[in-house]
Formats: C-alpha cells, structure tokens, sequence
C-alpha cells in the first residue's frame, strides 16, 4: 500500500514545501470538511499540492489497517497518503489532519505509518492526535459540546456554529464519551474518494 502511494505521489507536481503556505492553509482545508467528496478531493489535493505535499487517495488493501501515512520523497516535497479505510468522514478528517500535523512538527527522515486502530504511546503520534482534535474543534468549544443536546437539529447546529461536518461532531462526542456510539451515526457520510489515477 505505502509504495503504491509513493508512486502515485512521484507523478503529482507541486511546489517546493512551504510549511508557512501549508500552516495559513489550514483554515480553509478545515473548511472543506462540509463539502462531498467530489468537491473537497480536488481543493484538498489543489492546497496541499501549491505547499508541497503530494496528497494521494489509495484504496486500502484487504487485511491492512492502514488509515494514513507520510513520506518525505524529497526534501521539498512530502506525500500524505489516505486509504480511506472505513470510509466514514469524522474519520477520514481527523486521520488527514493527523497526517498534516506530520508533515509539519515531526522529522523529514521518519516513515509515518498509521492504522484504524489509533495512535500509539510515542510523543510524536500523541502529538498528531492532539493537532488534529483540536484543528476540526477547537479546544475552547469543548465546555459547550459537552451540553450539546442529542438529537440531529442540535449536532446540526452546533457543527454550522463551528464551520465543520457534523460528522466531525458526532465523532468527537463519541470519543469523549458524550454520546453513545451507537447514535446519530445517521449524521456520519460513508463514501468513497477516487485516487488520481482512477480519476484520469
């Protein structure tokens, strides 16, 4: 699966890294997490492509749990590959912001590696998982989560005020044991996003 990603990522053009460019980007790549699939996979490929980053979308191979992954192939180009493994958004975007968070804090020589089972106890992933939860919702919105009522219009509403899917929102009560897991999974969209070379 990681070679298949390097190859796709090798044939991406982008610029030079810019971690700068990549930082500013943050907000709107966070913004895009509303959108489908077929409008967000361009922008967010688009983004990260005129900072640097060669973001590919590479199905996941059977038994594998890979969820993501970050590779520097050069020293000024980095590649995020995604697998989409369980094809749920909240996961989808926390895995992608975790992958940023890589490329941005941690060392050009290290093979980032993740699975759907989450992060380890290194610093270094603890740290991505931090980044990433806190970029779809920021700290300081948390005490209002937390009395967020459970029902679709509330979660709804609540995301809007934020400026992220619901399903991000969903996902994070879950995690922080809010919200049962067994409920408003009707929020979540499961799809699927085609790799550069299926889009060709």
């Amino acid at each position: 699966w990681l070679r298949m990603a390097e190859r796709e990522a090798q044939a991406l053009e982008c610029r030079a890294f810019d971690r700068e460019r990549l930082e500013a980007a943050i907000p709107e790549l966070r913004a895009l997490t509303r959108l489908a699939p077929d409008e967000f996979a361009p922008a967010m490929t688009a983004i990260c492509a005129s900072a640097g980053v060669a973001l590919v979308f590479i199905p996941a191979v059977p038994r594998s749990q890979v969820s993501g992954a970050v590779k520097w192939l050069s020293p000024t180009k980095a590649m995020i590959g995604l697998s989409l493994l369980g094809r749920f958004e909240d996961r989808f975007w926390f895995t992608f912001f975790h992958e940023l968070c890589h490329v941005l804090k941690h060392q050009k020589k290290l093979v980032f590696l993740d699975n759907e089972g989450g992060a380890c106890d290194d610093a270094d992933e603890a740290e991505a998982d931090r980044f990433a939860a806190d970029v779809l919702i920021p700290r300081g919105r948390l005490p209002e989560l937390a009395f967020v009522r459970h029902t679709n219009e509330a979660v709804t509403a609540f995301a809007s005020r934020i400026g992220v899917s619901p399903a991000i929102v969903v996902g994070r009560m879950q995690h922080e044991g809010w919200l049962p897991r067994s409920h408003l999974n009707g929020l979540k969209r499961r799809f699927m996003v085609k790799s550069h070379e299926q889009s060709e």
